[in-house]
């Protein structure tokens, strides 16, 4: 429960310290008097929504601190709020929000006329039902998860075969035009540098005549006529070996001519070889021209890299095959998902149904102890296509007079039949859920006599498994408060907001005041009246 509330430069307070206890602890006041911005700070210290504007005047920050006792120890949760963002701490130490919010959830529940508004829309109705029956049965929570995981992926799977199947003729035209590509590539059997050594083989042939006869002129220049080189180095060789034997400086110069002789020799041979041999062949002219040209024209259609374009092709190729075999698959997995779906949903549909019977009477008794003494309250829960949540759709359905049958809740009741049924609701989940702390900010709206008192009651009955903490006008709700504040505004210079814990007395004063707008003998009388009956001391 709340042990405490300290806020510092927030809105319209300066400084305030609260200190709250077991029970029933209400705020009143003028309208316009700040009770609402206790409120407000308690839900921004648990993770609520806020901006720098909630910075008091022209000060750097704004702090808002609360502790609570949390099963015999005491947890201080801090927010520091500045200019340029905020600091929560959980007993000094920097936490994310979402550590906060953890604990919001476990410890207190702040009920405001915005839930009111959406409790009534009956897309959070199966949440209700659903969050009783997991607190009642384990394996439903398992159950509902693991068919939400199937649902999740049934759409998926559906969007990706529908994407699938909608391209699927667009992808065959295209599986067509790759294997026509590929085949025109792999029919050419090119193999690697054959370009190169067709140009090469096709400058030979081209020049065939003058490669001949300039070749066969070198070998006879070599070794043909009389004059020719190896005939002169032969004299040469001849004349030196003479005289070599009169000097040895010159042996080695009559073995290298020597050696030179016989390497111009070879080189004569394979000139006149080559010259010999090598024809004209207008034919294999022809293949390698056509050859060449096939390459060219491959290569302008699918670029330089012949063999990159076919490895593009291929892959291409198998990712749409694999497409191609996917919707196969897909298709497959929609149907195996879709029996998981349909036992699965059923299940669920049926512990919904079956709980929703014991919830509907818990909440309807609740109404009954609210003076809604007519009325009647039932769980609908209609079938419908595979959801998120299953094949149900739920709603509460309520009728507060005899005469008439079971309308939508938001239809049927009036503001104060609203204001009653949320607190009925709040009732039920608060004691199966264990919170710690409820905070109802004006439940009481649109309700008046006997009305006032069954939600005063229920108010104290309430207060007997968790502390409530409660904004009112009403005095009767007001006069069941263990702990009273009163919240009051000052404008002057400035304007600030100020809360008083009030005596006794004091509280006797603040009923007469909110029951009768002033403080007199009968007002005082009457404000005693409601003390006694509201089980409080005289």
């Amino acid at each position: 429960m709340i042990k405490s509330l300290y806020i510092k430069n927030f809105i319209l307070i300066d400084e305030l310290f609260l200190d709250f206890e077991e029970g029933v602890n209400v705020f009143t006041g003028e309208t316009g008097a700040g009770k609402t911005i206790i409120l407000r700070a308690i839900d921004i210290v648990f993770g609520g929504k806020v901006n720098r504007e909630v910075i008091k005047n022209d000060n750097q920050n704004a702090l808002i601190e609360l502790s609570f006792d949390d099963n015999g120890q005491e947890v201080i949760i801090s927010r520091e709020i500045s200019k340029t963002g905020t600091k929560p701490r959980i007993n000094g130490a920097f936490v994310n929000l979402d550590e906060i919010k953890e604990i919001r959830e476990k410890l207190i529940d702040i009920h405001s006329q915005h839930q009111t508004y959406t409790y009534l829309a009956p897309k959070y109705h199966i949440e209700l039902l659903d969050n009783y029956i997991a607190r009642e049965d384990s394996s439903f929570l398992e159950l509902l998860e693991c068919y939400k995981q199937n649902y999740k992926e049934y759409k998926d799977v559906s969007s990706k075969y529908d994407f699938a199947k909608n391209n699927n003729e667009q992808n065959q035209r295209q599986i067509d035009l790759l294997k026509f590509q590929i085949k025109e590539i792999q029919d050419a059997e090119i193999f690697d540098n054959e370009e190169e050594e067709l140009n090469a083989e096709l400058d030979i042939l081209s020049n065939a005549q003058e490669l001949k006869e300039t070749s066969w002129g070198a070998f006879w220049a070599l070794n043909g006529d009389d004059e020719n080189i190896c005939e002169g180095l032969s004299k040469i060789q001849n004349l030196l070996s003479r005289i070599s034997s009169k000097d040895e400086n010159l042996k080695n110069i009559t073995e290298n001519l020597v050696n030179l002789s016989e390497e111009i020799k070879s080189c004569a041979y394979e000139l006149r070889s080559y010259s010999e041999n090598l024809e004209d062949d207008p034919k294999r002219l022809d293949e390698i021209n056509e050859r060449l040209s096939l390459i060219e024209k491959l290569k302008r259609k699918y670029g330089k890299d012949l063999s990159g374009a076919l490895l593009n092709f291929e892959s291409e190729l198998k990712a749409l095959d694999t497409n191609e075999n996917n919707i196969e698959f897909l298709e497959a997995r929609k149907i195996e998902l879709l029996a998981k779906m349909d036992e699965k949903s059923k299940l669920i549909s049926e512990k919904r149904k079956e709980y929703s019977k014991i919830l509907s009477s818990m909440i309807l008794a609740e109404l009954k102890e609210l003076e809604l003494s007519n009325a009647d309250f039932k769980i609908d829960i209609k079938e419908k296509d595979f959801g998120k949540n299953g094949i149900d759709d739920v709603e509460f359905l309520i009728t507060t007079n005899i005469s008439q049958e079971l309308m939508p809740l938001a239809k049927v009741a009036s503001g104060g039949e609203i204001s009653r049924c949320m607190l009925a609701i709040k009732i039920v989940f608060a004691n199966i859920d264990k919170i710690k702390t409820i905070i109802f900010d004006e439940i009481d709206t649109g309700i008046s006599g006997k009305a006032s008192q069954s939600v005063a009651r229920a108010m104290k009955k309430l207060s007997t498994n968790c502390q409530v903490v409660v904004v009112t006008h009403q005095a009767i709700i007001a006069s069941c408060a263990n702990v009273h504040f009163w919240v009051s505004k000052e404008q002057s210079d400035t304007t600030r907001v100020f809360v008083a814990k009030l005596n006794d007395d004091k509280k006797k004063e603040a009923l007469a005041q909110l029951a009768y707008g002033e403080v007199n003998e009968k007002s005082l009388e009457f404000a005693q009246q409601l003390l006694i009956s509201c089980f409080n001391k005289p």
